[in-house]
Formats: C-alpha cells, structure tokens, sequence
C-alpha cells in the first residue's frame, strides 16, 4: 500500500491544499495527460462532445478492465479532471482497483447552469455506450481492453449527485435503452452533494471556509431552490429512489463531520429497503471530500482501498 500513497508525492509540497478552497482554486496546480506508463497509468484526453471532454486513466496491468465513469465535485463551480487533486485521485482509483476510469470534465456555472452538468454526464455515457457497442472506437477502450460488462458510476459531492442522476434516469429507461454489452454493476456515492432548503442558512463546509449555498444558488436553474430534484433526491416531490433497484451494488460513503451527514444516512436507509446490495462507508472525526485536500491522511486511505475493494469484489471473473 505503501506504493499507492507515493503517487501523490507533490501534495506535501502544497500548502495551499490547507488554506482554504479560495487559495486553493487560484494556485491549484494542472497535471498534463501522458500516454506513456507513468507509475503504472496511462491517461489521454479525449473530446467528446463541443464543450465536453473526458480523462481516461488506464492501467498497465494486462487484461480486460472495469470502467468507471467518474464526475469530480465542486459545487457545479470548479473542479476539471487536470486539477491535480482530482487527476491524483482517479490515477491513485485506476491503479488500486485495476480498472479504467473515465474522468468527465462537465460545463461549470455560474456560465453554464444546471442541468448543463447532468446533460453533459449523459453526453458522455452515452460515448461509452457507444464505445461498448463497437460503434465508436477509441484504442484505450477497446473490447481487447475494457471490460464494459462491469461498468460503475463514480463521483464524490457534487459529481455524485451528477452520476446519481445519469443513474437515475438511465435505470428509469432501461426497458428502452439498448446498452448492448454494458451493463450496469455498480454506484459509487463519496459524500454526495445533497442540500435542502430546509437546511439553507446551515450549509457550511468548515475546513473549507465555504457557504455552501451561495455557490448553490449561482448554479441552480432560474426560478429552482435547493429543493431541486437532483440536489434534493429525498424531497416529497423528487423522483422515486426505486429505480436505483436495477444497480446490483451501491457504495455510499459519508464523513461524519459534513453537515450533509444526516441526509446521506436517511438517503442509505431509503435505498436498501429496495437494492439488492448497499455499503455504507463513515468516515469518523473528518470533513467534506477530505480524501481530496487531505490525500495523504490515514483516512484518506482507507477510503481509496474501501472503494477499489468494492469495485473488484464485484467484478465478474
């Protein structure tokens, strides 16, 4: 294990990981792609759509991989798949539980307003779709390589609640989607980015330094409120959770110190009264996406190894 944590050498030399999400967006330092095997991933950059692009990260172990569509948080404000915290997360993933991870770069407000976000998640699913049936056919996803009959939805906060939604309205069409041979194995939740109104004024992420809400607001659709559907899944007026059903396998994992905490929990006792299989992974004495900002803490860790456990235990063989 001690492999996997001198992947992420340069985040003791950042101070600024520490001072707060306002320092950290302006010195946050960009990982360029490499194709060439660089401690046992590749990644490449690939567009797929006008304003959309992904990262995939590919590992160097021989054979046929999961693939993990994966959506970095942010509060639907910051964040790209070249950020280093995110590039060193889904490169550390990738490695830890041999599979290939597909990094979506999304429209970001205040410019681009949900649901540009959900639309481009789906953009890019639908790409993999595509790659799965043979139709399109990028080298790092062929069917040599990707192993698309074990296919996972990952993403931490607010990339949660985008992959939740993609989930969501794909195992609500699924009778009239043709995947061909993808097929859907698993949900990934890492503090996933609920909000309520009924929390409004509540919503701070302390080590952070950020009100929450206000963020919110400047991404939410004209005329929505935090009660909006996909922020708010556990509203009175959001879609029913049921159709998340057809996932075999959901892993939700919560810190106990994020005040989305109580949420997340009722969120988890809702879904196992009708998935087959739900995990549910706390964090105990630490914040909001630690394992971001913190990559190197003992915590962080155990969450890396928990959530690739849970990607190979349920890989066909």
């Amino acid at each position: 294990m001690e492999e996997v944590l001198t992947r992420l050498p340069e985040v003791e030399a950042c101070e600024e990981f520490k001072d707060g999400m306002e320092e950290v967006l302006r010195r946050l330092p960009k990982v360029e792609a490499c194709e060439e095997f660089k401690e046992g991933v590749a990644t490449t950059d690939v567009q797929v759509g006008d304003l959309v692009w992904v990262r995939i990260f590919r590992p160097q172990l021989e054979g046929k991989k999961p693939v993990v569509l994966y959506a970095h948080g942010g509060a639907y404000c910051f964040g790209q798949p070249n950020m280093y915290p995110f590039h060193a997360f889904c490169a550390s993933m990738c490695w830890l539980s041999n599979s290939i991870w597909v990094s979506l770069s999304y429209r970001l407000g205040p410019v681009h307003r949900l649901p540009a976000a959900f639309d481009d998640a789906a953009l890019a699913f639908k790409w993999l779709i595509l790659q799965a049936k043979q139709q399109l056919s990028h080298p790092w996803l062929t069917s040599e390589l990707a192993d698309f009959s074990n296919f996972f939805f990952a993403g931490e906060s607010a990339g949660a609640s985008i992959v939740l939604k993609v989930a969501r309205d794909t195992a609500a069409a699924i009778d009239l989607l043709d995947l061909g041979p993808l097929c859907l194995k698993g949900l990934l939740l890492v503090d996933p980015g609920f909000h309520s109104e009924e929390k409004r004024g509540m919503m701070v992420d302390q080590d952070l330094h950020i009100q929450v809400e206000k963020l919110y607001d400047m991404v939410l659709p004209e005329g929505e409120t935090l009660d909006y559907a996909p922020v708010n899944p556990l509203h009175v007026n959001a879609p029913p959770l049921e159709s998340l059903a057809v996932y075999p396998h959901i892993f939700i994992s919560i810190a106990d110190k994020d005040f989305r905490y109580n949420m997340t929990m009722r969120f988890y006792e809702l879904v196992r009264g009708f998935c087959p299989d739900v995990q549910l992974y706390v964090t105990p004495g630490r914040s909001h996406v630690f394992h971001i900002f913190d990559p190197l803490c003992p915590e962080a860790e155990r969450l890396r190894i928990r959530l690739a456990n849970f990607i190979q235990a349920w890989t066909a063989s």
